[in-house]
């Protein structure tokens, strides 16, 4: 079975939180938080940073488990099934609610008279493929498409800082700081979706590539993705103030429409919206994906591919129950979204690893370097690069 790499796990996890974070986000803590959003964007950013640590920690107890294999161990089996049913019909929720956001952009912003239904069956239909192939290649693919997408999230702010105006940033803490940590909270919502990604793939990892830095690398890839809010939010309300900003759906949208430099770069948001779209189609693709593993184990199916259409199929409905309208929708991500994301991605992990502790179950860090040394002795020889072995890779539940 082919093995992935930390960076590439990491690497989907500020993809997964930034597609979706970038045109919702500015405006939903804007609304609340105004001039300061990106005071709330920094607290959010700091209270999810311990959660990663956790996260990674509660992995790296159970290096070549899955989700559901740690919850069996760690609650027992009836309990540990139940727990990772909620985190399959979670996963699978999220998805919808992903693809839901794609419509209501689409609809709203590029083709008002398209009925939304036409963008959903596209997109599903594209998913399904993605979903039964596995995520493999995507994972792989989106190491390219992430540091397009950050070059051009750059470019955006960059060059659209001749419009703006820093006096928009101030007077500082005049909302006061109930509602900034309300924006706090939208901000940790996002960024709690770090758990979900590393308990599901960190059972792919090579366990000699797991160092003592891939903590820090974890709690480093939370920093980032938290600086890129920072940047959204500080742009957005520089460039609009924070009063039209709390007024605009898609203000990162609004800020790329407003660049032009002469007749050299012109229409920068159309490859906005294009490396948007990609990332869009890796998360939702992912979590329908991780919501078919989980479902996968806990049926102990030794093929995923039985149950990936009809549940991918699922989708064709689904978002029209999470959001039945643009209202319903923002409804769901000032509210819902955020509290499930801090339940199932913060307070329950970390019940989890405290159980584990207490009940000595897992690996000690002692056992899992003596592991690491034992496969890196038996592994043969990479290239410069360290592109894991393919050999003995197989259908099951390998991506």
């Amino acid at each position: 079975m082919k093995k992935l790499v930390v960076g590439e796990v990491y690497i989907l996890y500020i993809s997964v939180v930034l597609t979706t974070a970038v045109l919702f986000l500015p405006f939903l803590i804007a609304e609340v938080a105004l001039q300061d959003s990106w005071l709330a964007v920094i607290i959010g950013t700091f209270v999810a940073l311990p959660f990663s640590l956790i996260a990674v920690s509660l992995a790296m107890k159970f290096p070549e488990k899955g989700l559901e294999e740690i919850l069996e161990e760690v609650l027992g089996k009836f309990l540990g099934k139940i727990i990772a049913l909620s985190y399959s019909v979670l996963y699978l929720y999220i998805s919808a609610l992903v693809i839901r956001q794609l419509e209501e952009f689409f609809v709203l912003a590029i083709m008002p008279e398209t009925p939304p239904i036409a963008f959903r069956i596209l997109y599903v239909l594209v998913l399904m493929l993605g979903v039964y192939e596995g995520t493999l290649a995507i994972l792989r693919t989106n190491v390219y498409i992430f540091p397009v997408g950050m070059l051009v999230v750059g470019l955006v702010v960059g060059l659209a800082t001749t419009k703006m105006s820093f006096d928009n940033l101030t007077p500082v803490f005049v909302i006061g700081l109930e509602n900034i940590l309300q924006g706090s909270y939208l901000t940790i919502g996002w960024l709690l979706q770090f758990p979900f990604i590393v308990l599901t793939f960190f059972k792919y990892i090579e366990t000699a590539k797991l160092t003592p830095n891939v903590k820090k690398l974890g709690m480093f890839s939370v920093i980032v993705t938290g600086v890129s809010l920072l940047a959204g939010a500080l742009g957005t309300i520089a460039v609009f103030g924070p009063k039209q900003t709390a007024t605009m759906f898609y203000p990162s949208f609004s800020m790329a429409r407003t660049i032009s430099i002469g007749n050299f770069l012109e229409n920068i948001e159309i490859t906005f919206v294009g490396v948007w779209v990609a990332g869009m189609y890796i998360c939702a693709t992912v979590y329908c994906f991780m919501s078919i593993l989980l479902v996968t184990s806990i049926l102990k199916l030794n093929n995923y591919k039985k149950i990936a259409l009809p549940m991918a199929g699922l989708l064709f409905y689904l978002p029209s129950i999470v959001a039945k309208d643009l209202s319903s929708l923002f409804s769901v991500l000032r509210q819902t979204f955020p509290f499930l994301t801090i339940v199932f991605g913060g307070i329950l992990p970390t019940i989890f690893l405290i159980l584990a502790s207490i009940m000595n179950k897992g690996m000690s860090t002692e056992k899992l370097k003596e592991e690491q040394q034992e496969e890196e002795e038996s592994q043969p020889l990479k290239g410069n690069f360290g592109e894991p072995s393919s050999e003995g890779e197989g259908e099951g539940e390998s991506p």
